[in-house]
């Protein structure tokens, strides 16, 4: 019988256990991120670099936050920001690429206008949106350092309107500001970095106490647990409908139920393994085989 994933972390691991997966953590974890990320003059020092504006001034910074849409896919980004001018930035901590990115960073983009276009009295108040992906392997990066992409005329003059999107290469880096940024990104201690701002806001996040690692690693625990409960549960729920009968919807519930503690256990596995901490453990923690574990992709 599988262990609840709900209990707290340290029903499976020692503090000692969780030291050893946190020093190995770096910026492109999740958790890391997510604290990393949550102080606005970091964030503000980010954007500034990436986009080349250093007279920006960030006002809001919001982490793991959502925008609902009933009638069509929703979307939650990693990281929300708002400047003095009212324009909007997305940042994204892609830890593994995939071929649709793109036109994901296109989507992130068209949500945020289409969440706070109703506050607006004209096309021409729409405000600027920026959509920033680090990317770890700098795939759709085209061998550069930041990758810029903007709606553009035949006569390849830029419209000064549209998302603005930008995928920071985690591969390369150089002594530029966000070449130093992407260089501290993947560093694992804050000695090792050459941006102070970073290396500063990445030593405050450390972990030194016991309840400060739990709430790190109960995030994880957290977020594995929302996405694969509804997954499971829209499963059930669309399965049920559709049939329309009672036996069909006490299948698809059930197997919604199911699904949903697979997919619980699985997000949970893949939080935990790009954490660094080792495949038994994981194994351990979740419930699942060692060959499910070691079958998931490295993040």
């Amino acid at each position: 019988m599988s262990k609840d994933p709900r209990k707290g972390v340290y029903d499976y691991f020692t503090e000692e256990e969780l030291r050893d997966a946190y020093a190995n953590m770096t910026i492109f974890s999740d958790a890391v991120a997510n604290a990393f990320f949550s102080d606005i003059f970091t964030t503000q020092h980010i954007i500034r670099a990436v986009i080349e504006q250093d007279d920006l001034t960030v006002t809001e910074v919001k982490t793991q936050t959502c925008i609902d849409n009933a009638l069509g896919h929703s979307v939650r980004f990693d990281v929300f920001a708002k400047d003095t001018e009212g324009n909007y930035y997305d940042i994204e901590i892609q830890n593994i690429s995939t071929d649709d990115l793109p036109m994901r960073a296109d989507f992130y983009g068209a949500a945020i206008k289409m969440r706070y276009f109703q506050k607006l009295k004209s096309y021409s108040e729409i405000p600027r949106i920026c959509v920033i992906f680090f990317v770890k392997d700098g795939r759709f990066c085209n061998n550069q350092l930041v990758n810029h992409y903007v709606i553009k005329d035949d006569l390849n003059r830029d419209l000064g309107f549209g998302t603005r999107i930008y995928f920071v290469n985690g591969s390369l880096h150089d002594n530029s500001p966000v070449g130093k940024i992407s260089h501290d990104f993947s560093c694992q201690s804050a000695d090792e970095m050459l941006d102070q701002v970073v290396a500063k806001q990445f030593k405050s996040i450390q972990p030194r106490r016991k309840d400060k690692m739990d709430s790190f690693m109960q995030e994880v625990f957290r977020r594995g647990e929302m996405s694969g409960e509804m997954r499971g549960e829209m499963r059930g729920e669309m399965r049920g409908e559709m049939r329309g009968e009672e036996r069909g919807e006490k299948r698809g519930e059930k197997r919604g139920v199911e699904k949903g503690a697979r997919d619980k256990a699985l997000d949970i596995a893949k939080n935990m393994r790009a954490m660094k901490l080792s495949d038994d453990i994981v194994a351990k923690a979740t419930g699942l085989s060692l060959d499910q574990v070691q079958s998931l992709p490295l993040q």
